[in-house]
């Protein structure tokens, strides 16, 4: 029953450090490049994403700003932007507007460098200096048709975990995401998504974050299953903006080695601040309002899938499961709360000759603040029953970008593990991580 009660009382504090991740980028610098803006009119300090960082990925990376608010010249082209650019008057090559051929090759690469400190290592390496990859991004939209992305793995060194790896799982190049997203297809609001990509639970991707660390709400996983929320799938989506605020997006999943597929739903919905669409809240100027301040998103998902373990190439035992979460995302000027919950039943995740039901449950929370537009401080809180351990995670971390395609981030993990079959134990845990992307 305490330990029931216990993860209510911290919940206004913060969320995760699953601590060493590499998915550091949707951010790339090609968007930047290629729209001839900033990289802070879509994020605070990237890759997270501000609130027109949201309205350019819900609308398949076509960029959102009108024409008309632009100088000839800059941001998007007709090549890769705008339903209303003019036509190829203003172009220099009127083939390459005819085909959606971007002007401008849309490649971007992020390198990571981390140092770690774990006073209880695996291997017994209490410092770790090997940690580093180089990552190939690339990403855009032909016109307003359709949008793309590629996130690449050319190259990673690390000790891996696969509950906090900070490598790729194989640390060999690998895809993680490859998708196509045709745009309001069949001219309806929908969105056709489909390849390998992350399907939309959450309301924060796995790369939508100022610290190293992932959520704690999608990123964990149940025994030997290998499933997490956050992980990358072969899937087809269908989402939709709907009347500017409201977000919806459901898709199945095709799981290698198995006939049935797997099928997962999200909604949210946004109030004050900029809409989807990136039209900005009419404000009066004669009288102050909250909402001249505040932005609230509230949102839900749902999972249901199944996994096995293999002997040779077949399935074997089979574990069967579902994830269920909320999420809210609350902006008021300098301040940022996220708080997020999830709650999951896996049927077998240990794979075992005689199933054993496990319930997790996964509470978290963020209190963020931005000292400056390149300085921001972050505390975290999460509560972890996993159904073989009780887990209480407190993470303070600072950010600081020097230059906008430029980060230090410095993060630090106290972890105290109250296990169900063994002794508890204390994790500390210190990283100081370099990534810059060009």
């Amino acid at each position: 029953m305490r330990c029931r009660l216990a993860f209510f009382l911290p919940f206004v504090a913060t969320l995760l450090l699953s601590l060493w991740c590499t998915d550091r980028a949707d951010a790339i610098p090609a968007f930047s490049r290629l729209h001839k803006t900033e990289c802070t009119t879509c994020h605070t300090i990237y890759p997270e994403l501000n609130e027109y960082g949201e309205a350019f990925l819900k609308n398949s990376f076509v960029y959102m700003g009108k024409p008309a608010d632009r100088k000839k010249g800059e941001g998007a082209s007709p090549a890769v932007g705008d339903k209303g650019s003019d036509s190829t008057k203003d172009l220099k090559n009127e083939g390459l507007w005819l085909a959606a051929i971007p002007e401008i090759l849309p490649v971007s690469l992020t390198a990571s460098m981390d140092i770690a400190y774990d006073n209880h290592p695996p291997n017994g390496d209490k410092l770790d200096l090997s940690s580093r990859s180089l990552v190939l991004q690339a990403g855009g939209a032909f016109r307003d048709k359709a949008g793309f992305f590629l996130n690449y793995n050319l190259y990673s060194q690390g000790r891996y975990d696969p509950l906090s790896g900070n490598v790729p799982g194989n640390n060999t190049p690998d895809i993680r995401e490859l998708f196509l997203i045709w745009r309001h297809a069949l001219n309806t609001p929908v969105n056709l998504k489909f390849g390998r990509l992350e399907p939309k639970l959450s309301l924060w991707k796995r790369s939508n974050k100022i610290t190293v660390s992932s959520l704690a709400t999608t990123a964990y996983k149940v025994g030997r299953s290998p499933f997490s929320a956050d992980a990358t799938e072969d899937a087809l989506e269908v989402n939709a903006v709907l009347g500017s605020r409201l977000f919806m997006a459901g898709g199945v999943v095709d799981r290698n080695g198995q006939n049935t597929k797997e099928g997962y739903g999200h909604l949210s919905y946004k109030f004050g601040g900029a809409d989807y669409l990136g039209n900005e809240p009419e404000v009066d100027l004669d009288k102050d309002s909250i909402w001249d301040y505040l932005s609230i998103v509230a949102g839900a998902y749902g999972y249901s899938g199944r996994n096995a373990s293999l002997v040779g190439s077949l399935a074997d035992k089979r574990n069967s499961y579902y994830r269920a979460g909320v999420d809210i995302d609350l902006v008021y000027k300098k301040l940022r709360m996220r708080l997020s919950g999830a709650k999951g039943r896996d049927s077998n995740p240990d794979f075992l000759a005689q199933p054993v039901d496990i319930d997790s449950i996964v509470l978290a929370s963020e209190a963020e603040y931005m000292f400056d537009t390149n300085l921001i401080g972050v505390f975290r809180y999460e509560y972890q029953d996993d159904g073989t351990a009780i887990t209480r995670r407190y993470i303070p971390a600072v950010a600081y970008a020097p230059l906008q395609n430029t980060k230090f981030t410095l993060e630090y993990k106290y972890e105290g593990v109250a296990s169900y079959r063994a002794a508890g134990s204390i994790n500390r845990i210190a990283l100081l991580g370099a990534v810059f992307s060009f």
